[in-house]
């Protein structure tokens, strides 16, 4: 199965490319006198998201994130993009399905592409990011459910349970962080630069694009809420633990206070001056001993229960 497809509308063409060989990149950097730096940041794997301009073209290297149902991870899916005045050129591993689903609703239905009638793709780049941004957002309403479960457990006493769970949690809204923590910068100096530069049809006056920036500090902000609540839930847990754990330490520290005398009353009864012994001629003397300990450990429990300790 081929790796790369190329649509064309009225003005421009989209090639969309999947997991490129050396091979491909190299032809296709002859071709379009794409710099060699670009070439190589869509042949590694990006850490960031970032955007160079250049006289010709714009590239974009943007970060998405991808669920893996199995790890329960979130990983960086990279998509790097070239846009001029005549080419949409986007390049990934093939991981980001609403990516491919709108490629592919182009491929098969050439009426859609009459709507995109401009002398340059940028609004279907906006169509393209913009799907991608709402792909983000039930990512976070999941983990914002998951805030909920773990509240519930955590108050319903399965604090043990929640351990890994809430790590789990708060890898993921740390690695959603990271991932969409520089968009609002990229997409602002893209922006900048289809107003300023005359290849492009985007107008001073067009706002298309703001509708992404407004989205990008929207999922900024409520990752810094997801961020402050599974923290407050962290703390929160670690607090029901640690109540549970003196729980369990102040009920063994009063059975061995109580246990304690009465041992030392029986270690004496125990001792082999059997002469000096109290209760040695009678025949109820080990009642008289039970009595007598279980006299002391009942009066030790009271004095804890009058004082509170238990």
């Amino acid at each position: 199965m081929a790796n790369q497809h190329q649509i064309h509308f009225k003005n421009f063409f989209w090639q969309n490319i999947i997991k490129p060989s050396q091979r491909q990149m190299e032809e296709l950097r002859e071709k379009h006198r794409f710099h060699p730096l670009d070439i190589a940041d869509c042949l590694k794997p990006s850490q960031r998201s970032k955007i160079d301009v250049y006289p010709g073209y714009l590239f974009l290297v943007l970060l998405f994130p991808v669920y893996d149902r199995k790890t329960r991870e979130l990983n960086a899916s990279e998509l790097d993009v070239f846009i001029s005045s005549n080419y949409l050129i986007t390049i990934h591993r093939g991981d980001l399905e609403v990516l491919n689903e709108f490629f592919n609703r182009f491929r098969v239905t050439a009426a859609l592409r009459d709507h995109y009638p401009d002398k340059s793709p940028e609004k279907l780049f906006y169509e393209l990011l913009h799907k991608l941004m709402f792909y983000v957002f039930p990512m976070i309403d999941h983990l914002g459910d998951d805030c909920d479960n773990i509240e519930r457990a955590i108050f319903g006493g399965r604090e043990k349970q929640m351990i890994s769970e809430i790590l789990i949690i708060r890898r993921n809204v740390t690695d959603l962080r990271k991932i969409m923590q520089v968009h609002k910068n990229v997409l602002k100096k893209a922006v900048l630069n289809f107003k300023a530069d005359p290849q492009y049809v985007m107008k001073q006056s067009d706002a298309y694009f703001e509708s992404l920036i407004d989205n990008t500090k929207e999922i900024w902000d409520m990752l810094e809420n997801l961020k402050e609540r599974i923290e407050a839930l962290q703390q929160t847990n670690e607090s029901q633990i640690s109540f549970r754990l003196s729980h369990i330490m102040r009920t063994l520290t009063i059975i061995s206070v109580v246990t304690f005398p009465v041992t030392l009353l029986a270690t004496i009864f125990g001792m082999n001056t059997v002469h000096a012994m109290p209760f040695v001629d009678s025949p109820f003397g080990f009642w008289y001993v039970i009595g007598l300990m279980l006299t002391l450990a009942v009066s030790m429990l009271a004095v804890f229960k009058k004082k509170g300790w238990m």
